[in-house]
């Protein structure tokens, strides 16, 4: 099996677990990966932080961002440029301004670049225990990570978590990886 196969069947595979996720799990799961973001010393010493806005039952981190916003956190979600796989993130001050985007995904309406993150929160498909990261095939976070170092924390339920994960040389891993486990 070649590398595109390998990831689109890991894709598949995760995707398909995910969709069969009841909205109880997806809250029960959600609510312990954020507790564990919220208790750790990298959010406890950030000022800025990146996130993403939770789609097709992804990671739901909704908590951490309205807790770091009444805590008087910078937080700023990704804005999608083109299909070309640019993204930048822009601040929000709340939840309940934002727009359908590409993918049909809420971004910001701002358009201006958020200030450089202190930690960047990041969806995928699948990690390795190693920070190893598949996610959904358009490259934006990996781009985004290459040209911005920013201490970077992959967000996954249990089943998406390897002990390792075959990866090219583009996919670029996280710091570490918070988990409900």
């Amino acid at each position: 099996m070649d590398m595109i196969q390998y990831k689109n069947n890991l894709r598949k595979e995760m995707k398909q677990k995910r969709s069969f996720m009841s909205k109880e799990e997806v809250k029960e799961k959600s609510r312990i990966i954020c507790e564990k973001i919220l208790a750790s010393e990298i959010y406890k010493n950030s000022n800025c932080i990146y996130c993403y806005y939770p789609v097709q039952n992804e990671v739901d981190i909704r908590k951490v961002i309205q807790t770091s916003l009444k805590e008087g956190k910078i937080i700023a979600l990704p804005k999608v440029t083109d299909t070309n796989g640019r993204m930048f993130f822009a601040e929000i001050k709340n939840l309940n301004h934002l727009q359908t985007g590409h993918y049909n995904i809420p971004e910001p309406t701002e358009t201006t670049q958020a200030r450089k993150a202190d930690m960047i929160l990041v969806p995928g498909v699948v990690f390795s225990t190693k920070g190893e990261r598949i996610g959904q095939a358009g490259g934006f976070y990996d781009r985004f990570l290459e040209r911005n170092h920013v201490y970077s924390i992959g967000v996954a339920y249990d089943f998406q978590l390897r002990d390792e994960i075959e990866t090219q040389p583009h996919d670029m891993n996280v710091d570490m990886v918070i988990s409900n486990i």
